[in-house]
Formats: C-alpha cells, structure tokens, sequence
C-alpha cells in the first residue's frame, strides 16, 4: 500500500511537471516590431531629427506594450503614403477618418481618441474683421493647406464664395497671414500654437476656433487588427495625458478661449469641457 500511494504520488508530481513545461513553452512573449508611418512632418508631431510627438507616441507604446512590442517612425509624403495603404496593412497616427473618406477599406480600423486637436481661423491682429464662423469668410481671401478639407467651408469655396490659395505647409500659411497675401487662415490648432510659441508671434495673431475634431491611429488591413486593445489604452493613461501637455497638446476638450490669447498654455493643457 506505501509502495502504491508512493507510486502514485510520483505520477501526481511527474504530470504537474509535464503540465508546467507544456504551459512554458506554449505560452511565449510574441513580441514583434511595429512601424508608425505619418506624414505629419511639423511641429509638435516631428521637433527635429527623431523628435517630437510622433517619437514619443512610438516611444510610449513600446514602454507600455505587455507583449514586449517595438515601435518605430517612419515620415514619409501623404501621396507616399496612401500608395502604401493600397498594398499593405500600416499603422497610421494622427488621423482625421473623414479627411481619409474613400481610400480606406472596409477592412480599415480606427482606435479611440488618441488626441483632441482643433482646426482654428487665424488673422492679423490689426483686422478689424473678426473670424468665428464660415459664413465670416464670404468675400474673404482663405488661406489652406493643400489637400485639407474644412468643415462648413468647401462648399463656400466651391460655389466661389470664397478664395481660397492653398500651400505646402502651416509655416508657410502663417507667413501668408502675416505678409497680407490672405485674410484668414485655416491650421491645425496643434501646429498654430507651437509655431506662435517658436516664432515668438503671441500678439500678432487672433485665433478662434473653427472645428473640434478627435485624432485616431488608424490600420489599414487585419494583420495588425490585434494591436488595438495597446492603441486604445492611450485614451485612459495619464502619461500619455502629461506627454501631450508637455508639446502644449491635450486628450481632453477645451471650453471657449479668448482669441488674442488662445495659445495660452494653461488653457491649453486643462481639462475642461466643451461649450
């Protein structure tokens, strides 16, 4: 009987062995790496060479990652970049989903929020015209960025309402603004901020808000499907929260700011919420 419960016993240890092993070794980190393509080349999103939001972003997903995942960033030219979408599952931050309306698939995935960025009007502060609404714009000469879509505005522009000039960049359409070869321009409000922080422009531009909108990661295929639980962590974590802050960037809404002072950077990093 003592040789029998022995015998038993070392059977009892020998399976839980053979149980540990096999859990060990079909359960193994996957860790992979990851690229972010964007074509966000400016201001806060790339600072300098392997700076900026974009870096962060791919920095603190690595850091957080359970999986062990890397993240890099590749930049790369928007008409690059929709030539790759067509072929091959990316992963694309920073994104508007109405500013990609019909070069997605169906097989497309967004994440939550990742970042709330405004489009704002800016102006000379000498104008004694105000710009708080698209119907202000009717007779005025628009300043945008090429390819970007403007709420409430294209069909102004359209049926020749407004005139709009386009350029390549936001520097570029602040020098516009500044030098009078428009009335009003259309930015980011992310890039407006950090270049009137940059050039030391606080006092000579009025600014106000056009349109809020929510900026997402997006993957295009299904084989990166599965990184979207990581993605969507972003929306809920404070670090991501105090990384934004600090390029004068939030996840949360703002309510009205006055428009001699709307880069304030108090205001631009509270949380507080949207009239």
């Amino acid at each position: 009987m003592t040789l029998f419960r022995a015998h038993k016993a070392f059977n009892f240890f020998l399976l839980g062995m053979i149980n540990s092993l096999g859990f060990f070794f079909s359960a193994p980190t996957y860790a992979e790496s990851y690229v972010l393509y964007s074509y966000h080349n400016v201001p806060p999103f790339v600072t300098g060479e392997g700076t900026g939001l974009t870096y962060d972003l791919a920095a603190h997903l690595s850091k957080s990652s359970r999986e062990g995942h890397h993240y890099s960033v590749k930049i790369l030219p928007r008409k690059r970049l929709n030539e790759l979408m067509s072929r091959e599952s990316i992963i694309v931050p920073w994104v508007i989903p109405v500013w990609f309306k019909g070069s997605t698939s169906s097989q497309t995935s967004w994440s939550s929020p990742i970042m709330i960025d405004s489009s704002v009007y800016v102006w000379k502060a000498e104008r004694s015209k105000r710009f708080k609404s698209p119907e202000d714009l009717v007779g005025a000469k628009l300043g945008g960025i090429r390819g970007y879509k403007y709420v409430g505005v294209d069909p102004l522009v359209k049926s020749n309402k407004v005139k709009r000039t386009d350029t390549s960049s936001e520097w570029q359409l602040l020098q516009m603004v500044l030098s009078e070869r428009v009335d009003v321009g259309i930015i980011p409000e992310a890039g407006a901020c950090n270049l009137i922080r940059t050039h030391k422009l606080a006092g000579k531009l009025k600014i106000s808000q056009h349109h809020s909108f929510a900026r997402k990661i997006m993957i295009t295929g299904t084989s990166q499907k599965h990184l979207l639980p990581e993605l969507n962590s972003l929306k809920n974590h404070p670090t991501w929260t105090k990384t934004l802050a600090k390029y004068g960037t939030r996840i949360a809404p703002l309510g009205d700011r006055n428009e001699d002072n709307y880069c304030d950077e108090q205001l631009t990093t509270a949380e507080l919420t949207l009239n």
